[in-house]
């Protein structure tokens, strides 16, 4: 009986922790580790415990992670067994680590090592060679934009210390007897006041009235057999939908792998593709930057000039590239190098281990091999000297009354690197003053995979105030506000189901909004993912504090 009341509890707790990515509201989160709390306090400090608790530990993370990630196994069956092992060392350890200490030190101490010690780990998670950012607590409130606009000030991590810190407050609340009114005070302030300060910035927030006209195409291809198609066939795909672009449109944004053809960085003058898309934008909107993902290779020639670099001295080194391209009207080409790459899929960590485990992607269509890593995060412009005009009442993203002259500036991040926030925040560094997020989702098939790609990036876009522009292959593509709502889109060309004016799975389309342009340069944006520093610090003054207690309180026993 006792078994069954603990297995009840480690469900639980999965299921409060996966509402959030179930394209709900992350709120139950918010009590999403009392349930582990109580089955730790069902233990006591001998060994057998550690491991039986270890066990549920390990059960936890297989049940929230399958819940809510279970569709990447279309993609990798490894990835899913990989990201549950990979949880279990950088987050399990430290739970149990906390775990033993709670049987031999002070309440607040304990807690204080669980809240600091599963943010270190979870950063140290995300941002290692296997990292697996999408699990990341703060990131479950990405379908309630509404209650973290103070994102702009803590980035995600903001969110995971809220779960840890209102997780302990409503535990400790149910485990005081009899009960009180006013113990219930600190679990409610610890809900309540982040959710009021998030409503305050939520309504108070000042939108740019200066807005950029953007383009978003959707061609549908299917992502499987993608290289069966060739890339005259695929450009003259793209090129029907950039005719139906508004002539005034300042930026054309495609998805990655949009252009089917091997480009080699140099001789980019000479690719039919980007010819062809170079002519159609001509055509129907001449001031536009196209900006498209492709894979491009850089030649050494006989000099192995990187790690990831292909080849031999014979034959000559190069690198290949998940490259995003931006095309100006004058027909010069910048580039940007995904820089996260997707384990396993893009990239083979360095790790000896690691390598040891590649057999079990081996020989799948979805490995791709090793490609080169990017080094700086590439911001493109675009120069027009239109005249400014009044939004339309057809696009109604913004409220916005004029149209940007001048030089625009977009960071374009690739896929996976739109699940990193810090990262994302190193193109609003560089100047960028929009933000596009090009990506292939069609991997997943029609599951919530895509679905929840798109709701990641209504953080990214709280974090930076930088509305966002996101094109896929297929799955979502629409216009993100600077406070993380769905813009509606004006449907140019195809047909599309939902309501909001984006485009869904299995659609095809062209979708244009004025998006709102803000130059202000967040806390977050300036300071970075600072929580973390903060929690390895009070970790580390945890541990000294915890050893110090002992030997003391050793001394004075003996």
């Amino acid at each position: 009986m006792k078994t069954l009341q603990n297995l009840g509890l480690v469900a639980l707790a999965a299921v409060a922790m996966s509402f959030g990515w179930w394209l709900s509201s992350g709120l139950p989160m918010l009590a999403g580790f009392v349930p582990l709390l109580i089955l730790a306090s069902r233990h006591d400090a001998s060994r057998r415990s550690w491991w039986r608790m270890a066990g549920y530990v390990m059960l936890f993370f297989a049940l929230w992670y399958g819940m809510t990630v279970w569709w990447v196994w279309l993609a990798t069956p490894a990835g899913p067994i990989a990201a549950v092992f990979l949880a279990w060392i950088y987050t399990g350890l430290p739970l149990m680590a906390w775990f033993w200490i709670s049987k031999r030190a002070p309440k607040a101490l304990s807690y204080t090592f669980l809240v600091s010690a599963w943010t270190v780990g979870e950063w140290i998670y995300n941002t290692n060679q296997l990292s697996f950012p999408w699990l990341n607590i703060g990131n479950g409130f990405a379908h309630d934009p509404w209650a973290v606009q103070w994102y702009e000030w803590t980035g995600v991590y903001g969110g995971t210390v809220w779960v840890l810190v209102s997780s302990i407050l409503i535990y400790e609340f149910l485990a005081i007897r009899p009960f009180r009114v006013k113990n219930l005070f600190a679990p409610a302030l610890a809900v309540i006041v982040p959710l009021a300060v998030s409503l305050a910035l939520y309504f108070t927030y000042d939108e740019p009235t200066r807005t950029a006209r953007v383009t978003v195409v959707q061609p549908n291809v299917d992502a499987w057999a993608q290289n069966e198609i060739s890339p005259e066939e695929k450009t003259a795909g793209l090129v029907e939908l950039i005719s139906e672009a508004p002539s005034d449109t300042r930026f054309i944004v495609m998805p990655e792998a949009a252009v089917n053809e091997s480009l080699i960085e140099g001789r980019l003058a000479s690719s039919p593709s980007l010819a062809a898309l170079k002519g159609a934008v001509a055509a129907s909107a001449p001031e536009a930057t196209i900006v498209a993902g492709a894979t491009t290779y850089r030649l050494y020639g006989s000099t192995k000039a990187t790690d990831t670099a292909h080849g031999d001295v014979e034959t000559g080194y190069s690198d290949h590239f998940n490259s995003a391209l931006a095309v100006s009207p004058d027909g010069t080409v910048a580039i940007h190098h995904k820089a996260k790459l997707v384990p396993g899929a893009e990239m083979t960590p360095s790790w000896w281990w690691a390598r040891k485990l590649l057999f079990l992607i081996d020989g799948l269509d979805f490995y791709v091999g090793q490609y080169g890593y990017g080094t700086a995060r590439t911001v493109f412009d675009n120069e027009s000297a239109a005249v400014a005009v009044a939004v339309p009442d057809a696009v109604a993203p913004g409220t916005g009354s004029s149209a940007a002259t001048g030089t625009v500036r977009a960071g374009a991040g690739i896929c996976w690197e739109s699940v990193y926030g810090e990262y994302m925040s190193e193109f609003v560094r560089g100047g960028a003053e929009l933000l596009f997020i090009i990506t292939n989702d069609g991997w997943w098939d029609d599951t919530p995979g895509h679905r929840q790609h798109f709701d990641l990036a209504r953080l990214r876009a709280i974090e930076t105030r930088r509305s966002v522009a996101r094109s896929a292959n297929t799955g979502r593509s629409g216009f993100i506000s600077p406070r993380g709502d769905v813009l509606g889109g004006d449907l140019v060309m195809g047909d599309t189901s939902a309501t909001d004016g984006t485009l869904e799975w299995n659609e095809r389309g062209v979708i244009t909004a004025d998006l709102p342009i803000d130059r202000r340069i967040t806390f977050f944006v300036r300071f970075g993912d600072w929580p973390v520093r903060v929690s390895m610090l009070v970790l580390g003054l945890s541990i000294l504090y915890f050893v110090a207690w002992r030997i003391r309180r050793k001394h004075l026993i003996s």
